[in-house]
Parts: C-alpha cells; structure tokens; sequence
C-alpha cells in the first residue's frame, strides 16, 4: 500500500494509544491518526476525518465499541472496523464480528494489529471492487434491455 492509511482511534488511555501507535510505525505503515475519546468527537471525526479504517478499544467512560459500530452502520459505509481490548469473553467477540467488526485484536498481543488492519483494508477494497462491478454489469444490462425494447 503506497497511501498513507487514515486511522480513526477510538482510545481513553494514552499509555494504549501510545502503544498500538509503536507498534503500528513498527510494522512500516504509512498512517495519519486521529484519536477520539467520546461519541461526540467520534461522529465528528466520521463526517471530517473520514477514515480508511477504525480501531476501537471496546469500553470508554460514557461511550463503547458497540454503540461505534452501530453509528458506522447507521452511516451506511463499510469501513473496517477493528476491536481492541484488554479483555473480552469469546462470546462477545463473535458477537461484535457478527455486528460488522472486521476483526478483534487483544491488547496484549498488538503483534496481530498490522496484518490484521491490511487484511481488513484489503477486504474492503475487494468489496468495493465487486460491488462497482456489479453496478456496472446491472446498468450494461438495463441498457441493454432498454435498446431491445426500442428495437421492436
């Protein structure tokens, strides 16, 4: 990936957000971040900021990865959503994958966070991908139909 990714960082702890940002210009990504605290700046940050993808710790004082994810689908936009946390049960987890998550990742093994936000970016461009070619293959037939129609 030749772009700098733009990383939206839904954080309240500085010591984690300082982390995974280390761990991140270890691994060579290129990105520009915006860490966010509260639900307010988060929806801000969706409409300026606009991401290419999103990290989520899962529990803030007054704002969750839960109720991010649902204000992202709210927004109709696939963009990536990565779940970081200390500690979640497996349950939940499945639970936050089957509500739009792209993946999940545990605090205490960040190693896993670059693959996985290249995997969900890739993910997300090959979704879009297919979709504008499906636009493209339903207006050419839609064309098509309207030019037989004319025809006869």
């Amino acid at each position: 990936m030749n772009q700098s990714l733009r990383i939206l960082h839904i954080e309240d702890v500085t010591s984690d957000a300082e982390l995974i940002e280390r761990t991140l210009r270890k691994s060579g990504i290129e990105f520009e971040k915006l860490l966010v605290e509260t639900k307010e700046e988060y929806v801000r940050a969706l409409h300026e900021f606009i991401p290419d993808i999103i990290l989520s710790d899962h529990s803030l004082p007054a704002f969750n990865s839960l109720e991010a994810l649902e204000i992202l689908k709210q927004r109709k936009t696939n963009t990536p959503f990565i779940l970081i946390t200390a500690t979640v049960s497996e349950e939940f987890a499945v639970s936050v994958m089957k509500q739009g998550a792209s993946d999940y990742i545990l605090k205490d093994r960040l190693q896993r966070l670059p693959n996985a936000i290249m995997n969900a970016i890739g993910k997300h461009q090959s979704d879009n991908e297919r979709r504008i070619y499906l636009e493209k293959i339903f207006a050419s037939e839609a064309l098509f139909s309207k030019a037989e129609l004319l025809a006869d």
